[in-house]
């Protein structure tokens, strides 16, 4: 039992805490290592998977001993530790798209040794299997799905854009909200309660363009891994998913690169030695050109435009067998701009109106690898977030020979500064022990607004708005996980997460148990369950379901209480035919408490000047669900068919006369079907198939008459559904190898049947009679081609 806590401040209870901890992770590992005092004499085998070609670190992949059947796996950094008698041994080392390797070691003593694998070469009409992924039997963790970034790149995209976040939403309980949004709502969650990372660092608004495409250039990418429930313990401060991308790390033989050409943007990617074998770089970039292909088709007295980039830097120097130093840094940035002038420059009177609206994400980190000894590995992190979202109008109207000059500019910032420190314990082949703390220095300016207003013979007019001012606030976070095989059949993971919050004298903590079991029924199947408590201390005041930029990130404080819930999940896994397919079926139970909402007739551009506090209402939430899983791994056709049947439900005081209500993402049933067939060595064909019920929508459902007002019956809360969504992409893919690399050329469909899904219901009055209703549909995204062409040199 916890001993009586200090309430003086967040520090003197983290510290308690932190003794508690400490305790909790000495007993652990003494109960582990107890292990290597009852065997005879053992030696551990310890060091790095990597690639042949690149020297790039492989992650994930299975270090195994046939013999004695037991092994491990590769960390997020390409680490292993494996524990075993002394004498004479043969590893099995395998991992997605690359040959097996099979090693012979002599152990005598502890030992360091760095394997190295080579790329699979496939030629579908010599060799059926084209994939493998590991077994996900024996892996404690549920609720997990990981896609390779060819899977990725092969599949039909939006004008030629490939977008790793729209590949996400083809996965079970994963919506998109508005069609062609790249946003993520996971198990009933709200886009804000996503951890999303980029190495270890997490972004505020992981999308471009009004949220039609993500931030994540495929081509820098290396790995991206979803955890929809049973969050392990190293992972907090969101309540509905892990979306962690890991960038490549840099060709450390050869210079490298790819890139690609689309119908609206171009992406490219180099990579390769700074110092050969010990040191790297990787640059991409990304640009749009929608601005320079709609000038043409502007009127002269309107023009509007909207572009966005993004910008990844890596690089890493190898120090010595035991150190590794990395760089890390992203920035991108979007912009949208709209001028009206009232008649051409030099032509009579000059009415303007300039309207840019813009926002960016940029970060930067340094980390450190450090291997202590054979079994302990450490990685310390340090690095800094910042997101701000900016517009500015400005006006000018010189009609009746008077000129008046207006200038308004608003703002939003969010700058994190944070450290943390993680490490990895392999005591044995029974116990996988992380144990870590962390650190994030908070500052918000949640809205800022300059007002300068100048009219002929009238002193100027400046107005400068701080409503909230700058909130400065602190969070840390401690935590302790251990996966145990406790018997042949059935692996624990058990982990805790302390994590306390402090700002303007407010201060907030809690305890988050994690618990995970695995039990193999059979060996080809096997029952999942879990358990997680998370807390999350800042929140998105929202506009809609586009990921808007005029949302509003804001601390919790003494009026706005964290977000806290609870998921419990329970699962089932079988593997059949060889392990060509893998079929799974989750159930899983969600509570959610201090969901944010404006009140009732809230304004939510006046929250942008206003003390945004006393415009909220807080409440709570529930989702429940049922999804199931079939995909197959391997031969001509790959691919994986989803389905989910859903419930989200919201409970607010002063909404809906204090009734839960759906919530605006609740869709009762989602189908995805996705599939990719090898034609040939250079040929592939690849279609997605999704259907949805519709969404809530709010909508009035008539008029009456009160005194002289003619009003609007709303209804119940989200009482009406829009039509049902589904639509067919397609897409087919050339390959021709070159002697420097490869190119690919790609042609596809989007919405190959032009159907009329909507994005927005909106009412308006029915002809037939004077107080009904009727509603309209808006649909935007209907038959779009796509073409684009890339290319890869090495």
């Amino acid at each position: 039992m916890l001993p009586d806590l200090p309430t003086s401040n967040c520090w003197n209870y983290s510290m308690v805490v932190f003794r508690w901890l400490s305790r909790g992770l000495m007993m652990i590992l003494l109960w582990s290592t107890q292990f290597d005092l009852v065997i005879a004499q053992t030696a551990t085998v310890s060091g790095y998977l990597e690639d042949l070609m690149s020297r790039e670190r492989i992650l994930g992949a299975s270090v195994y001993i046939p013999a004695l059947q037991i092994g491990t796996t590769t960390n997020q950094y390409g680490f292993y530790s494996l524990t075993t008698d002394l004498g004479s041994h043969v590893l099995l080392v395998s991992h997605i798209g690359y040959e097996s390797a099979w090693h012979r070691i002599e152990l005598s003593g502890d030992t360091t040794l760095t394997i190295t694998l080579a790329p699979r070469v496939v030629r579908m009409r010599d060799v059926e299997v084209i994939a493998e992924r590991e077994n996900d039997l024996d892996d404690v963790q549920m609720s997990r799905h990981e896609i390779t970034i060819e899977e990725i790149e092969t599949l039909p995209v939006i004008l030629g854009e490939i977008d790793i976040q729209k590949t996400l939403q083809l996965l079970p309980s994963v919506q998109s909200g508005v069609e062609g949004s790249s946003g993520l709502y996971v198990r009933g969650g709200r886009a804000d309660q996503n951890l999303v990372l980029l190495d270890g660092l997490p972004l505020y608004n992981p999308n471009h363009l009004f949220g039609f495409f993500s931030v994540f250039n495929s081509a820098a990418m290396k790995r991206v891994e979803l955890i929809k429930g049973g969050f392990p313990a190293r992972y907090g401060g969101r309540l509905s998913s892990v979306v962690s991308y890991t960038m490549k790390e840099g060709n450390l033989k050869h210079f490298a690169g790819e890139g690609s050409i689309g119908l609206i943007s171009s992406r490219i990617m180099l990579e390769g030695p700074i110092a050969k074998e010990r040191a790297s770089f990787l640059v991409a970039g990304r640009r749009t050109y929608i601005d320079q292909l709609v000038r043409p088709f502007q009127r002269k007295l309107t023009r509007y435009g909207a572009a966005f980039y993004d910008l990844n830097l890596k690089a890493n120097y190898i120090l010595s067998d035991q150190n590794r130093i990395y760089l890390n840094a992203y920035a991108g940035r979007d912009k949208f701009s709209y001028e009206k002038r009232s008649a051409p420059p030099g032509l009579g009177s000059d009415d303007r109106l300039n309207y840019d609206l813009g926002w960016s994400n940029r970060l930067a980190s340094l980390r450190w690898n450090r291997l202590i000894g054979d079994r302990l590995f450490a990685n310390a992190l340090i690095g800094i977030i910042q997101y701000r979202f900016s517009s500015n109008t400005n006006s000018i109207d010189d009609s009746d020979n008077s000129v008046i000059r207006y200038e308004g500019a608003w703002h939003s910032e969010i700058i994190d500064w944070t450290a943390k420190i993680d490490f990895e314990y392999v005591p044995n082949p029974r116990h996988y022990v992380r144990f870590g703390a962390e650190g994030i220095l908070h500052r918000f300016s949640p809205g800022t607004t300059q007002r300068n207003l100048e009219e002929a013979g009238k002193p100027p007019v400046n107005l400068l708005q701080t409503p909230s001012g700058v909130i400065t606030s602190q969070e840390i976070a401690l935590y302790v996980e251990d996966v145990m095989q406790l018997h042949h059949a059935i692996r624990v993971s058990t982990g805790l997460r302390y994590s306390g919050y402090s700002a303007q004298q407010t201060q907030f903590r809690s305890i988050e148990p994690r618990l995970g079991v695995n039990v193999r029924v059979t060996g080809t199947s096997a029952i999942k369950a879990s358990y997680a408590r998370s807390m999350q201390y800042i929140h998105l005041l929202t506009g809609g379901g586009t990921a808007f930029p005029t949302d509003l990130w804001i601390p919790s404080m003494a009026r706005i209480t964290p977000q806290s819930g609870y998921q419990i999940a329970v699962g089932f896994l079988k593997s059949f035919r060889d392990g060509r397919y893998q079929f799974s079926v989750e159930s899983y139970l969600k509570y959610m408490r201090g969901h944010i909402e404006y009140k009732t007739g809230g304004d939510r551009y006046r929250s942008a000047f206003l003390d945004w506090p006393d415009l909220l209402e807080i409440g709570k939430g529930t989702s429940r669900g049922v999804e199931i899983f079939l995909q197959k791994k391997r031969g001509y056709l790959t691919g994986w068919a989803g389905y989910t049947w859903a419930r989200t439900t919201r409970q607010f005081e002063s909404l809906n006369e204090g009734l839960p209500f759906p919530d605006g993402y609740d869709r009762r049933h989602d189908i995805s079907v996705v599939m990719q067939y090898q034609l040939s060595n250079t040929r592939q064909i690849s279609c997605v198939w999704v259907y949805g019920s519709g969404y809530p929508v709010w909508v009035p459902v008539g008029r009456y008459i009160s005194g002289f007002h003619n009003l609007l019956d709303t209804g119940p809360v989200n009482s009406a559904r829009a039509p049902a969504y589904h639509r067919l992409d397609i897409s087919v893919n050339f390959k021709k190898p070159k002697s420097w690399g490869e190119r690919t050329f790609s042609v596809g469909l989007y919405n190959a049947y032009n159907r009329k899904n909507p994005m927005f219901v909106y009412p308006e009055e029915d002809p037939a009679g004077e107080y009904l209703i009727s509603y309209r549909q808006l649909s935007f995204l209907q038959l779009i081609p796509a073409i684009s062409w890339q290319w890869r040199f090495e």
